[in-house]
């Protein structure tokens, strides 16, 4: 495959991207609502809970490659932005990023709002 495919496949994540680090700012100090569900085959039955951190700041990581959501100034959640499908809905008063894995086969899933 050359490298104009491969940019090709990734231009959908590119555009959620770039939606996503124009719509971060204004989510800081908003709640976040955190599902990690694990889709491997040898996965446990049981999935993860949902854990509720408030987003202190954001950053993407050097290589491009994840989204850091920092709980508070050292402690953060990084999110594969470049390895699969990213996507981001906003809906009244909360937004929805989505994040699929496919190394790792994880699907993240947060939702940011106010309460």
């Amino acid at each position: 495959m050359n490298e104009i495919q491969k940019l090709s496949e990734r231009l959908p994540a590119m555009n959620e991207i770039q939606k996503l680090t124009e719509r971060l700012p204004g989510l800081v100090d908003k709640k976040m609502r955190i599902w990690i569900q694990d889709q491997a085959e040898d996965a446990e039955p049981q999935a993860a809970p949902m854990v509720e951190r408030p987003l202190a700041k954001w950053e993407i990581s050097e290589e491009g490659e994840h989204v850091r959501l920092y709980f508070n100034p050292c402690h953060f959640l990084a999110i594969p932005i470049a390895s699969g499908s990213v996507t981001l809905k906003s809906e009244a008063e909360e937004v929805l990023l989505t994040a699929e894995d496919g190394r790792g086969k994880l699907l993240y899933k947060v939702l940011f709002s106010e309460q």
